[in-house]
C-alpha cells in the first residue's frame, strides 16, 4: 500500500475483518495520488476468504479468481465518457443475486462524478438498501460533481495529497531519477501523475518543458517562441500552467515587475484554454514570448 495511505487502509480492513466496515464509501481527492489503490486493496480484502490484518491473504481461490481478472462478484463500473443510468442497472443487477463465491460482493465506481443525473439516481435504492454482503466503493476527484444526495448516503474519505518527503521516495523507488520538490510541483504533488509522464505515457512531460524553456530563456535562436508554440500546442494547460509557476516563483525571489507581468498574463492564458474552440498555439505564443530573452 502506498505509505501516506497506510494509516487509513489499515483502519479500513480492520472494520472489514470486524465486520463494522460502511456497505458505502466514498473516496475523494486529487489525480494521481493512488486513490484506486487504496480502494483496490480495500476491494480484494472483502473478497478474500482468508483475510490478514495486512489486506488480502493472496492464496484463497477468490485470490486466485481476482488475480486471473475473472472473480465474479468484483464489479468495475467504467466509461470512456459519462456513466449511463444503463450501465448502472447492469451493476446493480449483478448486486441483487447471492454472491457466487459466497462471501462479499463489491462494486467500484472509479469515476462516480462522471455518473449521469438518471445514473446517479437509479444508485440511490442500492445506497440506502443495498443487499446482504455488498459494498460499494466510488471515487471522485470533485466532490461537488456527486449529486448530494449520493454524498450523503456514503461515508467520505477526503484523500490529502502526500508529504513531499514521502512523495520524492516514492519517486526514486519507482525508478524516477533527478526528482525535486520543483517537479512535484509541477504535477500538483502527485506523484503517480509523474511516474506515468516520465515513464513514457505521454510524449510531453515537465522535463521536455524545463529543457524547451531553458533554450529560449538562454537566447538560443533555434528556439523561438511560435516553434515551441506549435510544439507544445496539445498540451497548452499544463505548458501555461508551468509558465506560471515560474513566473511566480521567479517574482518571489526577485520582486521583479515583469515576473508579476508574466506571471498575470499565465493566470489569464489558463483561464482562456478553457473555452472550446480556442487557438491554443497562438494562446502559448503569447505567454512564451515573454519569457523569450
Amino acid at each position: 500500500m502506498l505509505p501516506w495511505f497506510t494509516s487509513l487502509y489499515f483502519s479500513l480492513i480492520s472494520r472489514a475483518n470486524a465486520n463494522k466496515l460502511h456497505h458505502a464509501l466514498l473516496f475523494n481527492g486529487a489525480s494521481g495520488i493512488g486513490k484506486r489503490e487504496l480502494v483496490d486493496g480495500v476491494a480484494f480484502t472483502l473478497l478474500c476468504k482468508s483475510p490478514t490484518t495486512s489486506g488480502p491473504c493472496d492464496g484463497c481461490q477468490s485470490c486466485a479468481l481476482r488475480k486471473a481478472g475473472s472473480h465474479p462478484d468484483l464489479h468495475i463500473l467504467e466509461s470512456e465518457k459519462q456513466l449511463g443510468v444503463d450501465k448502472i442497472r447492469e451493476g446493480i443487477a449483478k448486486l441483487s443475486g447471492t454472491a457466487q463465491m459466497s462471501g462479499n460482493k463489491v462494486l467500484v465506481i472509479p469515476k462516480a462524478d462522471s455518473m449521469t443525473e438518471a445514473a446517479a439516481n437509479a444508485l440511490l435504492k442500492t445506497l440506502e438498501e443495498p443487499t446482504n454482503n455488498t459494498y460499494l466503493l466510488l471515487i471522485t476527484e470533485s466532490l461537488s460533481k456527486l449529486m448530494p444526495t449520493i454524498r450523503s448516503r456514503c461515508e467520505k474519505h477526503a484523500l490529502a495529497l502526500p508529504s513531499v518527503d514521502d512523495g520524492l521516495n516514492y519517486l526514486h523507488n519507482h525508478g524516477v531519477e533527478d526528482v525535486s520538490e520543483a517537479l512535484l510541483q509541477a504535477y500538483g504533488y502527485a506523484p503517480l501523475r509523474i511516474a506515468r509522464a516520465l515513464q513514457g505515457e505521454n510524449d510531453f512531460n515537465y522535463r521536455n518543458f524545463t529543457d524547451g524553456m531553458e533554450a529560449l530563456l538562454s537566447g538560443n535562436p533555434d528556439v523561438q517562441p511560435f516553434v515551441l508554440a506549435n510544439k507544445w500546442q496539445d498540451y497548452a494547460i499544463d505548458v501555461s500552467k508551468w509558465c506560471q509557476q515560474r513566473a511566480l516563483q521567479a517574482y518571489k525571489q526577485h520582486a521583479q515587475t515583469r515576473d508579476y507581468e508574466r506571471y498575470c498574463s499565465c493566470v489569464e492564458a489558463s483561464k482562456v484554454l478553457q473555452h472550446p474552440g480556442v487557438n491554443k498555439s497562438m494562446v502559448l505564443f503569447n505567454v512564451l514570448k515573454q519569457f523569450q530573452r
